[in-house]
């Protein structure tokens, strides 16, 4: 088994939770760096536009989506709403065993953790024959991520839903020269009808945060094979954050995809 460094974090706004995973990214430069697992939340509910995404494809939402918060993600993919729900980030050095040049592998093991916790009505989304169910697309579809399909996304049936599922949980990949960030969401909850999806606590009523990061760390531990040892952040790693923070704070970064730290 490999020893990983699991981190939990309190909820936190959108600059702040993408300057730290992004700073965890950036720190994992080394085959011999350790693995880390990151669960957090999000306060205020913000959105999160994917990188393609334009400004303009928020402004074209209803007055409850366009006045929420906004901050761009490095990874692709539609806008995401955070609001009750769990988000997980993993990183791990390129060249991790774990995905030996198979970085799609890291979607799949996730989301084996995922559907192990969840109950067995989740399932991976999977492809029909002629493959047109399988959006493999970043760059393209619905505004919401939840309303795109991947294969590997975990969806849930649903009559009333597009093509008869639900999607539950997705993620998405940075990729860089050293290491992977892999981040995606979990809902526990929906209290916004404009973002359409499936929850956990409709399939099981689980309470609250905390009791969802303690269920999913054992099955995200057993799916990676990994000892996660809890950690918290040190000085410099948050001190690396601030400059990521403000990039991810500033109008340059959100509107224009210009990177400034």
């Amino acid at each position: 088994m490999t020893d990983a460094r699991l981190l939990i974090d309190p909820p936190l706004a959108g600059p702040a939770n993408m300057a730290r995973d992004e700073a965890l990214l950036a720190a994992c430069t080394a085959p011999s760096n350790r693995p880390t697992l990151r669960f957090y939340a999000w306060s205020p509910a913000t959105i999160s536009l994917g990188y393609f995404q334009t400004i303009d494809e928020l402004h074209s939402q209803p007055p409850a989506i366009r006045e929420l918060p906004v901050v761009r993600r490095t990874t692709g993919g539609g806008a995401i709403l955070h609001d009750l729900e769990v988000t997980y980030s993993i990183v791990v050095p390129i060249d991790h065993p774990l995905i030996a040049g198979r970085p799609n592998r890291l979607y799949e093991l996730a989301h084996e953790a995922i559907i192990a916790v969840v109950g067995s009505r989740a399932q991976r989304f999977g492809c029909d024959e002629s493959g047109e169910s399988c959006d493999s697309s970043s760059q393209r579809g619905p505004f919401f991520c939840f309303a795109r399909r991947h294969a590997l996304d975990v969806v849930v049936p649903d009559a009333d839903a597009p093509g008869g599922f639900a999607k539950l949980a997705g993620s998405a990949q940075r990729r860089t020269r050293t290491a992977i960030l892999q981040h995606g969401s979990i809902m526990l909850d929906s209290r916004f009808t404009e973002q359409t999806v499936a929850t956990w606590r409709g399939l099981d009523d689980v309470q609250g945060l905390d009791v969802a990061v303690d269920r999913l760390t054992p099955c995200f531990a057993r799916a990676m094979n990994w000892t996660l040892t809890p950690d918290s952040w040190r000085d410099e790693e948050l001190a690396a954050a601030k400059p990521f923070e403000r990039m991810y704070a500033s109008d340059a970064w959100t509107i224009h995809r210009e990177r400034h730290t």
